[in-house]
């Protein structure tokens, strides 16, 4: 799984964090549909597990392959730290043949912290759910720095929870040197390109989740992100891939 693989795993089962569950503890398995890489046009499928653990005081969930933590008791206000492990940019892995024959990104490990309000709108069963977050890669190949930041929309209705985010992330220099840099004299035949920082996507995503009966649901999310500035510039996106990006996922979670 490649750093644009976990961040979208991430999104698909965490976005909408505010949802309630009566489930103290949750398991789940689904499948997620990705670009192979960031910038990619060519598609990947992935094993996505799931959990989350909840008390009266705390939360921790997965966040993709890594966690999330909830340190705070009150419903009006999330925040806590991110750590997960990037499983970097393998060649191997890489349908296109230019990309392919860039030096692969070694995996390693991201920490951060997030911070989530969650106001009621138009009633108790309605959710508007501004949030920011900032991940640093701390190991390996994870280098740089993402701020997001995001707004989401949140509605119970029945056994359907329904949802909309949309969101977007600015990544520093050392983030895109690695993701989207093409160094000189490359065997993969693409220009020469430094990467600056700056804001890097702009995306929206949509969320369903169907409550089958007390302990099992399912969940669907769908996602569309348009690559911006020297990320979209980059030959790995303009010249081998593209800067419209889109995923699928779709999971069932065990409630007890």
């Amino acid at each position: 799984m490649n750093r644009y693989q976990t961040a979208l795993t991430s999104l698909a089962f965490l976005a909408f964090s505010c949802i309630a569950a009566s489930a103290e503890t949750t398991v789940g398995l689904g499948a997620i549909l990705v670009p192979q890489f960031e910038g990619s046009s060519d598609f990947t499928t992935r094993v996505a597990p799931s959990f989350s653990f909840k008390n009266d005081e705390i939360s921790v969930r997965s966040a993709g392959p890594g966690l999330e933590a909830d340190l705070l008791s009150s419903r009006a206000f999330d925040a806590g730290p991110i750590l997960r492990y990037n499983f970097g940019r393998t060649g191997a892995n890489i349908d296109n043949a230019q990309v392919s024959a860039l030096p692969d990104i070694d995996g390693g490990i991201e920490l951060g912290g997030y911070a989530q309000l969650n106001f009621p709108v138009g009633g108790f069963k309605t959710f508007l759910s501004p949030r920011v977050s900032v991940v640093q890669g701390v190991q390996g190949g994870a280098t740089g720095t993402l701020v997001e930041a995001s707004v989401g929309l949140l509605r119970l209705q029945g056994d359907w929870t329904l949802g909309a985010r949309a969101s977007t992330i600015y990544a520093n220099a050392d983030y895109m040197t690695t993701n989207f840099g093409v160094g000189a004299g490359s065997a993969s035949g693409l220009a020469p390109f430094n990467a600056g920082a700056g804001i890097k996507d702009v995306g929206l995503s949509l969320f369903a989740n169907y409550k089958i009966n007390e302990q099992f649901s399912i969940t669907g999310v769908a996602g569309y992100k348009v690559l911006m500035n020297d990320a979209a510039d980059s030959p790995i996106v303009s010249v081998a891939g593209s800067n419209e990006q889109m995923f699928v996922s779709v999971g069932i979670s065990f409630g007890f």
